[in-house]
């Protein structure tokens, strides 16, 4: 009896969460039960990762002056890709990963193969599709799976079909820390001795709540915190508004320090605390790698966090007041609330690849 052939198809082959948890899937998949490969709309890092006995496609994203003339005359290039991909490798099932790919459903159907979409997006999300689109892919995807619950709570309430829970995940093997680095970089830094310091990683964008960071600064004038920010820092209005009011932020210091790839585990570490400020925010891999590291962490109701956070890993609020926000981080910082890393940790290693492949390779197994 053959085995499933599944193709996963993701937008950029980046290092965002939900991606990222692509790649530690298929690094540690049962190659017994299953044949996988990898088809990325935009070529990007993660196929740095892939393990070689994955086959990886890249769908053409600078189209050339044929592929114009095909698109301008109703052949899309990527379709035309995917229909070449798919008489190469044919896929019992495509995995459509994210929402951004949801375009490619239609082509499944016509071609008679399975569709699994993974959502990692919650409503403010949903802006970028079409009613129509958004209705099909809820509603005709053979599975759908919600990277936490509250992600398949809101597809439920959309109406949304064959909904199942399987939890975003990290390699927590990957999670190294070199001491030695992390004492360079406080003294890069400047950190001095009873300073607390807060670290974010995220785009700088609205839905992170890059913007809020000089509310933020005001509101903790006069504490011994301070925040740094690591992640892509794009270039755009909401950025260049929220830098020029960090210039001439009278309270505490932030740092926003881009993409710190070599350094990213080390950054975290020297945290004192997490701090999420995202407004939504589906599952967060840095708060499952922040408590990994044993960081207590406070955040709003952004979404996943709730589901994650328990007594004695830090404090998420009630509210989206950025005060509120603050109170709790004062608790952190006081030492008034009951923090245990040890806690942080184990809740971790729930989430880690190990614990969640199985989960994964069953719902996979059903289709």
């Amino acid at each position: 009896m053959s085995i499933p052939k599944i193709l996963i198809i993701t937008p950029y082959a980046g290092r965002t969460g939900s991606e990222m948890m692509i790649g530690y899937l298929l690094n540690r998949y049962d190659r017994k039960r299953f044949q996988m490969a990898l088809c990325t709309l935009q070529p990007g890092e993660l196929l740095n990762d892939i393990p070689t006995d994955v086959p990886t496609f890249t769908a053409p994203s600078h189209f050339s002056v044929i592929q114009k003339l095909q698109n301008k005359f109703g052949e899309n290039p990527i379709l035309s890709y995917l229909k070449k991909v798919q008489k190469e490798f044919r896929a019992d099932v495509w995995y459509l990963n994210t929402l951004v790919p949801s375009f490619l459903l239609p082509l499944a159907q016509q071609l008679g193969v399975k569709v699994v979409t993974h959502f990692h997006e919650l409503p403010m999300e949903y802006l970028a599709l079409k009613a129509d689109v958004f209705r099909t892919i809820i509603t005709q995807s053979n599975l759908i799976i919600g990277c936490s619950e509250i992600v398949c709570q809101r597809i439920r309430e959309a109406g949304g079909q064959r909904i199942e829970l399987c939890h975003s995940l990290i390699d927590q093997s990957r999670v190294q820390v070199n001491p030695a680095r992390v004492q360079e970089l406080k003294a890069a830094l400047q950190i001095q001795p009873g300073e607390f310091t807060w670290v974010m990683s995220g785009q700088t964008t609205y839905r992170k709540g890059f913007d809020l960071l000089p509310d933020f600064a005001t509101e903790l004038q006069g504490t011994h915190a301070r925040i740094i920010w690591l992640g892509q820092l794009l270039d755009d209005g909401l950025v260049e508004y929220t830098q020029q009011k960090l210039k001439h932020n009278t309270g505490i210091r932030v740092d926003v320090m881009g993409i710190q790839r070599e350094d990213y585990y080390a950054y975290l570490s020297l945290a004192d605390g997490f701090l999420l400020t995202s407004r939504e925010d589906p599952f967060p891999l840095v708060m499952i790698e922040a408590a990994t590291l044993g960081k207590p962490i406070v955040a709003f109701p952004s979404g996943g966090v709730t589901e994650f956070v328990e007594e004695g890993m830090g404090e998420v609020t009630n509210s989206w007041n950025v005060r509120d926000v603050v109170a709790s981080m004062k608790k952190v910082m006081h030492k008034e609330l009951n923090l245990n890393p040890e806690v942080s940790k184990k809740r971790a290693e729930q989430f880690d690849v190990s614990a969640i492949v199985s989960r994964w390779e069953t719902l996979m197994a059903q289709l």
